[in-house]
């Protein structure tokens, strides 16, 4: 008289069955830091757009002149960029001694932010570099405004606002990158700010 049937795996069967759990585990993470990048990479275009559009407003609160020691003297806005160290910061500037030139000694910093890990400033390749329907000459550099040698730009790109919230460095862009998407920030026109996103084969 046979014994009951004892049903299971054969080791060949359960090698399958692990190397097809480590495969879609693998699919799955892979998919995750795929979609937690993309997640950071518009986390940091929506907070530098926020970053930007906060310095713009304080440098039209703020007007052209401010009194010290019974003087009426200028003051300005900016944001400086350190593209090497993937970082920006808001400073102000107050003519304390009148002499309409920007000095160390008369800048305070008012605030500084990293981007976050894994995001840069740059562009990923094949990406056009006229963004937002910026359409002046592409820029090559990551961050097309000026780099002016006095502070607190310090020969990096900045923006320094006037009393009507205008780029008085001209129209520029900042792009940022994952390594598979861009996003980007152009300032088109005098004041006005665009954030849009590289979809592969157009801004948007």
């Amino acid at each position: 008289m046979n014994g009951p049937r004892v049903y299971g795996f054969t080791l060949l069967e359960l090698l399958v069955v692990i190397a097809l759990i480590a495969l879609l585990a693998t699919a799955a993470a892979w998919s995750g830091a795929h979609m937690a990048r993309g997640w950071q990479l518009k986390r940091a275009g929506q907070q530098l757009y926020e970053d930007l559009k906060m310095t713009q407003a304080r440098a039209e609160n703020s007007g052209s002149l401010t009194w010290r020691a019974g003087t009426l003297v200028l003051q300005r806005s900016f944001l400086v960029f350190t593209p090497e160290q993937q970082r920006y910061a808001a400073y102000h500037w107050v003519d304390l001694n009148s002499n309409s030139i920007v000095e160390e000694s008369e800048t305070s910093l008012l605030s500084e932010n990293n981007l976050p890990r894994g995001i840069v400033f740059g562009f990923i390749e094949g990406v056009d570099h006229r963004a937002c329907s910026n359409t002046n000459s592409p820029p090559g550099d990551s961050i097309s405004f000026s780099s002016p040698g006095f502070s607190p730009c310090n020969s990096q790109p900045c923006i320094k606002f006037d009393q009507n919230g205008f780029s008085v460095m001209g129209p520029g862009t900042i792009y940022l990158s994952d390594g598979d998407r861009s996003l980007a920030i152009s300032g088109t026109r005098p004041g006005h700010f665009t954030l849009c996103e590289w979809d592969g084969e157009r801004w948007h």
